[in-house]
Formats: structure tokens, sequence, C-alpha cells
């Protein structure tokens, strides 16, 4: 083995680790946060009369358990080697933000009301909402470059 495969070797094990950590970093906050505040995220969503709202809520819950079990799962078989994960990464990570969105509209809608300053209220849950799928989705990326390059090796 030469030099550079070597180092080739140590940069692809450091990356690993990294992904791995960010894996882990974020099942430990999603779920803190869910503990934290259970309220928020544990919730029954057939108790809405309106249908509209019903399925805002079920996205809603479907997307946080996606992003708190899913995207660190899918994280750690993409850090080793696993190229169909990368595929799902964005769906899991992205899936929360997005249905939190769809909640919002469907609230205004319903109620011409915004819920929107729970951010400013709790600015915590700006970690969970934004900060932690913008990272994900940065990883992803990395990720993404990193296959494609070895594929090209």
């Amino acid at each position: 083995m030469n030099i550079s495969t070597e180092r080739y070797a140590e940069i692809r094990e450091a990356h690993r680790i990294h992904i791995r950590a960010t894996a882990i970093m974020v099942f430990v906050i999603y779920w803190l946060m869910v503990f934290t505040y259970p309220n928020f995220f544990i919730f029954r969503p057939n108790e809405e009369t309106e249908v509209l709202r019903q399925v805002a809520l079920w996205l809603c819950l479907i997307g946080w358990l996606l992003a708190a079990i899913a995207t660190p799962i899918l994280l750690f078989a993409a850090s080793g080697g696993n190229k169909l994960s990368l595929k799902f990464i964005p769906v899991t990570a992205m899936w929360w933000p997005a249905s939190l969105i769809f909640s919002q509209i469907t609230v205004v809608y319903l109620t011409g009301e915004s819920y929107i300053n729970y951010l400013v209220d709790y600015p915590i849950f700006l970690i969970t909402d934004l900060a932690i799928p913008v990272l994900v989705m940065w990883k992803w990326s990395q990720l993404k470059e990193s296959v494609t390059l070895v594929s090209n090796n």
C-alpha cells in the first residue's frame, strides 16, 4: 500500500466516523426533545375534527419518527457504504420540516391564525425544525459526492 492509498483510507475512516457521530447526535437530540416536550411530539391526530388537520398531524407524527429513527439508521448505513440508503436520506430528513410547513398552512387555512410563534417561545425547536434537517442534507450531499468519487476511481 502506498502513501496516497494509506492517506485515502485514513480520510475515508475519519469521514465514516464523522457521519456516524452525526447520526448519533441526530438520534439523541430528537429523542431529548421528544422527552422534554412530549405534548409537542406525542399526540393523537384522530382527536381532531377536521380531516385536513388530521392528515397534517399524521404527516407530522410520521415526520418526527422518520427524523428521529430512520435518518440516523440511514446515515449509519450510508457511512458503511450502503448506496441505497442515500436515496432515502432526503426523504427522512425533510419530511419533518415539510410536514410542519403543511401543518402551519392547514392551521392558517382552517382558523386564520398561525402557531409559528412557538419558535419564538421555544427557540430550541429551531434545532429540530431547521438546523438538523439542513445539517443532514449537507452531510447527505457530502456522502453522495464521496460515493461518486469512489465509484469513479
